[in-house]
């Protein structure tokens, strides 16, 4: 294996075990290998680590096939519940299971180039007990190089993000000296009423001064972007403000000025001394206004530092100390970062800020003094960094005097640390830092061949974000140049386009003597049309270049004409001011004219009319105080019967309900009574069946009787016929039978019709116990019926009284209410 891929990227993903604990994993490449490990989880079965990545250098810059990861889940325990990252390292922590993981399984997968790494199911298991599986977990190996290469696919930035551009120096101006203003933030922006949401849309004008409490020109001014509708913008802007041509001393004022685009308010301006700076002495500040809302006075975030050459040093020339990129491997857990550069050996430990209060400071002079350290800080970089400077293709640019390279120079990388109490949103904590690098800046400055050099950043062991950082490595790549060189490089780049590249014309006169014969003529011929195809493309060229000329020329004027709009608006504006203001006097002229034409006596009589309209007025307002007052109490007189008015409707309702009942009870006595007719005539009817039924029991009674009779006398027959038999003649006998017969015939006959007209019922007892019961109820239908028709005239009697009652209150009530209306209009 080559050496550009010569470390392991080792990833963990989906951890889970049996129990909710805190756990822990460390991983190691064979035995002698560095041992690596996560943070401590939660209390959970699943958990989730920050630190989940790690980088293993390989031994010998290859893969061995022999070559093994340990892996070891840790379990900890006794460990104390709610103090945050204090405890991280607190806790017994016992070993719960391993796993040995052979690479050599994976040479192939791991060596191949266009592959995506391996991908790995694994299992912890405790040993001491049987191979007992005690939890899971996946694996990514990917093998990277050791050297990182900086990323080239950068994006552009959105027109709302707060990675701004750093300024460049004009290639055709030199300066005497020149101002590096960082505008990085702004607290408690005070709110606006004129708008809905009450939101400033805040930014920063600033600018060179001659003169305190005299601001610039307008288009002389530099502005940040507008943040809208935001109290706490991050702008993140460097301005680079030179020297005026005309002055060439430290004089003049440095004016800034904060402002509110909605409606161009002013919110405070400050003006500080330049003449009190001194060169490379960085001062970031805190600056408090005087002005205050609800308690909360604005606070800027800021930095100044004064760049000047020492003329009386002529050796002594201006360095610009560029960082190319800052490079992770892999990228951190973080999102904003900031690159802060320190003098003399200086260490921090937070990223300094001094407070100028404008409200309580002695002088802003002694404050801007006060202020001044050894301190740069770059602007609020992303991850990974966008190259902001264009000139050096650059993510931040640090001046220096040649002198200084050997005063102890050396990076801090700073980033938020929510731990540290700080009024704003920026990167406040160091995270990591560098050891002095003056050897390999004076390297750099004096090779020829402008080269970079890759510096590391150590984790700092006091910072409490170091475990979203400790699984990446950092590298910064450094390189310096003189300013002059700048300005021969910012022109290249000015004139880039405006550039082709020409190929060199080759010599002629050699080629030609090496053609001979019959080639001759068609090398004069291509030389000839070469010459002509140089000559146009030199005069296309000259075009160009002329066009680009004009088109600067153009630009410029562009420029110049936007700035007599904004100045031109300006002056707009201010008139307008001054006009309300002249028609506002106006206005008050007039009145004073009058008062001015009048005598004492006119004024005392004047006075006197209006104390005079001023107290009839009073009498009148307090007549109709009264007429108030007692128009509130009828109003709440009448509400209050209002109230009671709609309590008697309720029992109107519900006494009209009960009506309702009544009504169709009452409805219902008719139909009773139609019920009770057709009973009385079913009884009727039966009365009579119950008549015809005991003369049918009477017949029959008879008819059984002649039955009876018919017997004895056919016993008597049959005596006759004994003796008949026994003595008697036979013609007599058939006649005797013949008697027989026809009385046998007579006595089915009237059982047949006995049988007929006998009724249904089982006796004549049951029909008269019957009858008796049909009239004992008839008896009582007719009591009840009597009975509801008595208690429903009684209740509609009753009915009839309150009603009439309730309509006699309803229309008085009706007539008070028409009366108070009838006032009150």
């Amino acid at each position: 294996m080559d050496q550009q891929r010569s470390s392991l990227c080792v990833s963990l993903h989906n951890v889970e075990f049996a129990k909710d604990y805190h756990y822990f994993i460390t991983v190691q490449l064979n035995v002698d290998g560095e041992k690596k490990r996560t943070d401590v989880s939660a209390q959970v079965a699943a958990p989730v680590f920050a630190a989940s990545t790690f980088i293993i250098p390989l031994s010998n810059f290859k893969l061995d096939i022999n070559d093994y990861l340990h892996f070891e889940a840790y379990v900890v325990t006794d460990r104390e519940q709610g103090r945050g990252p204090d405890l991280d390292n607190q806790g017994q922590a016992r070993l719960l299971g391993e796993c040995i993981l052979k690479l050599g399984d994976f040479t192939g997968p791991l060596t191949d180039i266009s592959g995506t790494g391996v991908r790995q199911h694994l299992k912890f298991v405790r040993r001491n007990d049987k191979q007992v599986t005690v939890g899971r977990f996946i694996v990514n190996l990917k093998l990277v190089g050791e050297q990182i290469i900086p990323i080239n696919d950068e994006k552009p930035l959105e027109s709302d993000e707060i990675f701004q551009p750093l300024p460049a120096s004009d290639p055709f101006m030199s300066f005497t000296w020149r101002l590096r203003v960082d505008i990085r933030a702004c607290m408690d922006m005070p709110l606006h009423r004129d708008s809905q949401s009450g939101l400033p849309r805040g930014f920063v004008k600033l600018g060179w001064s001659q003169y305190d409490n005299q601001p610039p020109s307008e288009h002389h001014m530099h502005l940040t972007k507008i943040r809208d509708q935001n109290r706490h913008p991050i702008w993140n802007q460097q301005f680079l403000i030179p020297n005026p041509q005309t002055v060439t001393t430290l004089d003049g004022y440095l004016y800034l000025s904060l402002v509110d685009d909605i409606g161009q308010r002013e919110i405070e301006s400050v003006y500080f001394p330049i003449s009190q700076m001194r060169p490379f002495q960085p001062m970031n500040f805190e600056l408090q206004f005087k002005y205050a809302e609800y308690e909360a006075r604005p606070r800027l975030y800021m930095s100044i530092t004064l760049e000047m050459a020492d003329k009386q040093r002529f050796l002594d020339e201006l360095i610009d100390i560029i960082v190319k990129m800052v490079h992770y491997d892999p990228l951190p857990y973080a999102s904003r970062t900031n690159l802060i550069m320190t003098l003399n050996q200086t260490k921090i430990k937070e990223v300094p800020y001094s407070v100028i209060d404008l409200k309580g400071a002695p002088t802003l002079a002694q404050a801007l003094s006060n202020a001044q350290s050894d301190v740069f800080i770059s602007s609020i970089m992303k991850i990974p960094p966008h190259k902001a400077d264009k000139v050096y293709n650059a993510v931040a640019v640090f001046t220096l005097p040649k002198s200084q390279l050997e005063s102890g120079i050396a990076f801090y990388l700073a980033t938020r640390d929510d731990t540290i109490q700080s009024m704003h949103s920026m990167p406040n904590g160091i995270v990591g830092y560098s050891e002095i690098i003056d050897d390999w800046l004076r390297k750099l400055y004096y090779s020829k061949e402008k080269k970079q050099v890759f510096f590391p950043i150590t984790w700092s062991d006091e910072s409490k974000q170091r475990p979203l950082f400790m699984n990446s490595r950092c590298q910064v790549e450094l390189t310096c140049m003189e300013v002059t060189e700048n300005s021969a490089i910012s022109r290249v780049s000015s004139s880039k386009k405006s550039q082709r590249l020409i190929p060199r014309t080759p010599d002629m006169k050699a080629l030609a003597e090496n053609v001979s014969g019959a080639d001759r003529s068609k090398w004069d011929i291509l030389s000839k049309e070469l010459s002509q195809k140089q000559e146009m493309i030199h005069r296309l060229m000259k075009e160009v270049d002329d066009k680009t000329e004009s088109l600067k020329i153009t630009g410029t004027e562009i420029v110049d004409l936007r700035r007599q709009v904004k100045l031109l608006q300006s002056e707009n504006s201010i008139l307008r001011k001054r006009l309300a203001h002249e028609e506002s006097l106006e206005i008050q002229s007039i009145i004073t004219k009058e008062i001015a034409v009048m005598s004492m006596e006119e004024l005392r009589q004047k006075i006197i009319k209006v104390a005079q309209a001023y107290r009839n007025e009073r009498v009148r307002n307090e007549e109709f105080e009264k007429a108030l007052k007692t128009a509130q109490k009828d109003i709440a007189s009448a509400r209050q019967l209002e109230v009671e008015l709609e309590s008697l409707q309720r029992v109107h309702q519900e006494n009209a309900k009960k009506m309702l009942v009544m009504q169709q009870e009452i409805q219902k006595v008719g139909v009773y009574k139609e019920a009770v007719k057709k009973q009385e005539t079913v009884i009727s009817k039966l009365e009579k069946l119950m008549e015809t039924s005991l003369k049918d029991a009477q017949k029959a009674r008879q008819a059984q009787l002649e039955v009876e009779q018919l017997k004895s006398e056919n016993l008597n027959l049959q005596k006759q016929l004994k003796g008949i038999v026994y003595g008697e003649d036979i013609g007599e006998l058939e006649r005797y039978k013949q008697e027989c017969q026809r009385l046998e015939k007579i006595v089915a006959n009237m059982k047949e019709e006995l049988r007929n007209k006998r009724p249904v019922s089982n006796s004549g007892a049951d029909w008269e116990q019957e009858k008796m019961e049909l009239e004992v109820k008839l008896h009582k239908a007719n009591a009840r019926i009597e009975a509801l028709q008595d208690e429903m005239t009684y209740n509609a009697k009753n009915y009839a009284k309150e009603i009439a009652q309730l309509k006699l209150i309803i229309a008085e009530k009706q007539a008070l209410l028409d009366s108070l209306t009838m006032g009150g209009s």
